[in-house]
């Protein structure tokens, strides 16, 4: 029995360079393939802001039915309690009492001007996410639904 030696030697780049153009296969898409990915993918794209859309709907208008204020984030609306005091560098300096009292109606000011602009926005996004989910479902709807 005869033994053969075989030696290797390290492929260059041109190797395989050449390894991969000669074992390549080439992958041509059809113009009809690409509009059937394109228009499932807006379809699916479509149906998703469908479905968040409504249940946004949901829970903004579950927050205008329950809720007498309409409700912030956790420390937005708790802030005002916790504002601070200016920093006095004599101590025997005292902080009036209206100088506090028109800092929390300045910060309640601002809590109420951040409620109304978050009601706004969350309606707003109520109205549009499923407008343009149902916009993309309906033009693309017959591509998907033949």
């Amino acid at each position: 029995m005869v033994s053969r030696i075989v030696k290797h030697r390290r492929a260059s780049r041109t190797d395989w360079l050449f390894f991969v153009l000669k074992n390549a296969t080439l992958f041509v898409m059809k113009p009809e393939t690409i509009k059937a990915i394109f228009t499932n993918l807006l379809f699916v794209i479509g149906v998703i802001l469908l479905i968040w859309g409504i249940s946004k709907a949901a829970l903004t208008g579950a927050r205008l039915v329950t809720f007498d204020k309409y409700p912030l984030a956790g420390y937005e609306e708790t802030r005002c309690e916790y504002a601070s005091r200016p920093v006095i560098e004599e101590k025997n300096v005292n902080v009036s009492p209206d100088m506090l009292t028109a800092q929390r109606a300045s910060c309640e000011e601002s809590v109420e001007r951040n409620r109304k602009t978050r009601q706004v926005e969350d309606i707003v996004q109520s109205i549009v996410l499923p407008l343009s989910g149902l916009a993309l479902v309906y033009f693309f709807r017959r591509y998907i639904l033949k």
